[in-house]
C-alpha cells in the first residue's frame, strides 16, 4: 500500500523596516497552495494548525530565517497559554481584532509577559476598548484605509498617543503610499508592494530530516563553524551518542576518553566531521528508504571527489554534489526545496540540473558509469582529459568507501 503523503502548508510575508530591509515575517495559515486564508476556517483551527503543523513540527528556526516571527493567536489559544509551547525568543504574538473576553485575555497577556513573550495588536481600529491592552503590547498593526489620508492621520494620532509603541502598516500596495506612510512616522511596513506571502510547503519532511539538512548546511560553510555544529548536535541525544561513539572508537588506541560534544568535534577534525555528518544525514534522510539509494549517494560523492582530487576546493564541492543528487528521492521533495533549504550555489545547481562546468561534466560521467554508457564515458573522458584507468580506479575506491561507510 502506498503511504499517503501529507503536505503541510504555511505562508509567510515579510515585514520591512524604514530602510526596506526585512525586519520580520508574519506567519500565515494556509491549507493548500492557494495563497489566501481558507474560507470556513475559524481562528482556533488556524492557530492550532500553525502551532502543531508548522511551529512545533518544523521549528521556528526553519521558518523565520533568523528574523522575528509574528504569529496570530485566537482568544482561546491565549487563554489556554498555548504560546508556552514555544520559546519567546524572536517571536511576536499577535492579538487579532476578533479577540473577545478582553479582561481574561489581558490577564493571560500579563502572565505571558512575565515569561518574556512580546505582543502586537493586529488591525487596531481605534476603539477605546483596546486601550488597556495597548499598554501591554510593543507593536500596533493597522491596515491602509480606502482613503489614504485617513491612514496618515491615524499614524500621527497613534504616535502622539502611544509614543513608545511601534506602528506596523499592512496592505501597502504601491510606492507612493509607502513613501507617504513612512513620512507620516510608521516604523514597519507590510504588503504586496514589497512581497506577496510566500507559500512554504513541507511534504513528508519530518523534524529529524530537517535537522539533517541543517547539519549539512552548517558543513557547507568554510571555515567550518564548530560552535554552531556543536550547538546543533547537542539538541539531539541520538546524535550526541553517535558522535561520542565514533570519537571514542577513533581514540581507543591512545587510551583517551572523550566525554563531551566539543571534545569529540575537536578530536575528529573538520574532514572526519564532514564525513560523519554526510553519512549520518543520509541515514536520517533515507529512513524507510532502500539502503541501496543511500549507497548510490555515497558512491557518487566519493567518485566525483576523487575525479577532482587535484583541486581541493572543487573536489569538496564534488563530494557535496554527489550527496545532494539523491536528496529529492530520499525525502520525496523536488530539487527546488533542496536548493533553497541548503542554500546551494548556482554553480552546484547548474552542475546538478544541466551538467554545466567541470563539476557538471564529472556528475554526467558518474551517471554514465552507473548506466554502463560506454559511448558516453568515452565522451566525458575526452572532455575531462582523464585516463580510463584512473576513472575506473576512482570508481572502485568509491565503491569500497560506500561499503565501509554503511557497515
Amino acid at each position: 500500500m502506498t503511504k499517503e503523503v501529507r503536505v503541510k502548508f504555511v505562508a509567510r510575508q515579510a515585514i520591512l523596516d524604514r530602510d526596506e530591509n526585512i525586519f520580520a515575517y508574519e506567519l500565515l495559515y494556509r491549507n493548500s497552495n492557494d495563497n489566501f486564508f481558507p474560507a470556513n476556517v475559524n481562528d482556533d483551527v488556524a492557530t492550532a494548525n500553525l502551532f502543531f503543523d508548522s511551529l512545533l513540527f518544523y521549528g521556528i528556526e526553519n521558518l523565520a530565517d533568523n528574523k522575528k516571527l509574528f504569529i496570530n493567536l485566537s482568544t482561546s489559544s491565549i487563554l489556554s497559554n498555548l504560546p508556552k509551547l514555544i520559546k519567546p525568543d524572536n517571536v511576536v504574538l499577535e492579538i487579532i481584532e476578533r479577540t473577545n473576553k478582553l479582561d481574561e485575555v489581558l490577564q493571560s497577556v500579563e502572565n505571558l509577559m512575565k515569561n518574556e513573550y512580546v505582543f502586537a495588536l493586529d488591525d487596531y481600529d481605534g476603539d477605546p476598548k483596546w486601550d488597556r491592552l495597548i499598554q501591554k503590547v510593543k507593536y500596533i498593526k493597522i491596515e491602509v484605509d480606502k482613503k489614504l489620508y485617513h491612514t496618515l492621520k491615524r499614524i500621527s494620532s497613534l504616535k502622539a498617543k502611544f509614543p513608545d509603541k511601534y506602528i506596523i502598516v499592512e496592505r501597502i500596495e504601491d510606492y507612493d503610499s509607502f513613501e507617504l506612510i513612512r513620512n507620516a512616522g510608521a516604523d514597519f511596513f507590510q504588503g504586496y508592494y514589497f512581497t506577496k506571502p510566500k507559500i512554504l510547503n513541507f511534504k513528508n519532511v519530518n523534524p529529524s530530516q530537517l535537522t539533517a539538512l541543517d547539519l549539512l548546511k552548517i558543513t557547507l560553510k568554510t571555515p567550518l563553524d564548530f560552535d554552531a555544529l556543536t550547538k546543533k548536535i547537542s539538541k539531539d541525544p541520538s546524535l550526541v551518542a553517535r558522535l561520542l561513539r565514533i570519537a571514542n572508537l577513533r581514540c581507543k588506541s591512545s587510551n583517551k576518553k572523550i566525554n563531551s560534544i566539543s571534545q569529540s568535534v575537536a578530536y575528529l577534525g573538520e574532514d572526519t566531521i564532514k564525513q560523519f555528518i554526510t553519512v549520518l544525514s543520509l541515514g536520517d534522510l533515507g529512513e524507510n528508504k532502500p539502503s541501496e539509494l543511500i549507497k548510490v549517494g555515497l558512491i557518487r560523492a566519493r567518485f566525483i571527489e576523487l575525479l577532482l582530487q587535484s583541486d581541493k576546493r572543487l573536489s569538496e564541492k564534488g563530494y557535496l554534489l554527489g550527496v545532494v543528487s539523491i536528496f529529492h528521492a530520499l525525502i520525496n521533495v523536488d530539487l527546488a526545496f533542496v536548493f533553497e533549504t541548503l542554500a546551494l550555489s548556482t554553480e552546484l545547481q547548474d552542475a546538478l540540473m544541466d551538467h554545466k562546468g567541470k563539476l557538471g561534466e564529472c556528475f554526467a560521467l558518474c551517471l554514465r558509469v552507473e548506466n554502463n554508457d560506454f559511448i558516453g564515458i568515452k565522451d566525458s573522458q575526452e572532455k575531462l582529459n582523464l585516463d580510463e584507468t584512473f576513472i575506473m580506479n576512482c570508481y572502485s575506491q568509491a565503491l569500497a568507501f560506500a561499503d565501509s561507510s554503511l557497515t
